[in-house]
């Protein structure tokens, strides 16, 4: 079997080439070729390279090469809002369980019913390699990087804003990078669990609108210059965003996103960062 994955971050060419390549294979009984791609990237590269021989349809033409090379086309359902909360729980919960096996009770004799003693002549393991002093001083799971209860259960709030699993990804690798900067007092204040303007809940919410929808840097843009009480909600309702404005004012009048847009805008520098549409 023959997994390909990124041919929809090809130029056309290459994408033909592949094409081209796969087609071959499947021509031959012992291959199975499984690729993942966006369609519309395909129909567009088949669309582009033989522009000279499309006709008067040329999306007929795209659709039509592409069936002679995949037997079956399949399309993935799009991340539902449970689906995201399932994955979001799944990447940020860190908890190790514990896998070991328990010990296997004794059998009873069965003349004098007593428990057999625990066999003590199994051969000696291997001893593992005792680690340096340097190696034994570094926490590999110190609390930084722990997500706490009250931010996987605040997470799933954001579904509306992150619609694939390489997004969700994204958010939570991003999340994880800025969260790792506090330590002891500071990551307490920034959890401030229980308080709604709590400072990890708005730059969630930041972060989810960077990944989810990196065009909207308006919104962060009226942000600037807000007053301590003004409501985030009186600023979204002001956006001519029909897309994000109805995710953003679902998620404000939830009661767990922060209320106070300078809940928001203390963290717009930090969060800016880590986007590529960033507001200068």
């Amino acid at each position: 079997m023959l997994y390909i994955d990124d041919l929809d971050r090809c130029p056309p060419k290459v994408v033909v080439q592949v094409l081209e390549a796969i087609h071959l294979l499947l021509a031959l009984p012992v291959f199975v070729v499984v690729v993942g791609v966006d369609s519309r990237w395909l129909k567009k590269a088949v669309e582009q390279h033989y522009e000279e021989m499309l006709g008067d349809d040329p999306e007929t033409f795209a659709e039509n090469y592409l069936e002679k090379i995949f037997q079956v086309p399949f399309t993935l359902s799009p991340m539902d809002d449970p689906a995201f909360a399932g994955l979001v729980r799944g990447l940020a919960d860190t908890e190790v369980q514990d896998v070991s096996p328990s010990p296997t009770p004794a059998e009873p004799d069965q003349a004098t019913g007593d428990r057999s003693p625990v066999a003590a002549d199994s051969p000696p393991r291997a001893e593992a390699p005792r680690p340096s002093s340097e190696q034994s001083t570094i926490d590999l799971r110190p609390p930084r990087l722990v997500i706490s209860t009250a931010e996987l259960d605040f997470l799933p709030t954001l579904a509306p804003l992150v619609r694939s699993p390489r997004a969700a990804k994204r958010l939570l690798n991003l999340y994880r990078l800025l969260r790792a900067r506090f330590a002891g007092e500071d990551l307490a204040e920034f959890l401030s669990e229980g308080d709604r303007e709590a400072p990890f809940r708005a730059v969630l919410v930041l972060l989810a609108i960077h990944v989810g929808h990196p065009e909207a840097v308006s919104w962060f843009a009226n942000l600037d210059g807000t007053g301590p009480e003004d409501s985030a909600l009186e600023i979204v309702r002001s956006m001519n965003d029909h897309e994000l404005r109805p995710k953003l004012e679902r998620g404000l009048t939830g009661g767990s996103w922060p209320d106070l847009a300078v809940s928001y805008q203390r963290w717009l520098p930090v969060v800016n960062r880590f986007s590529f549409a960033r507001d200068d």
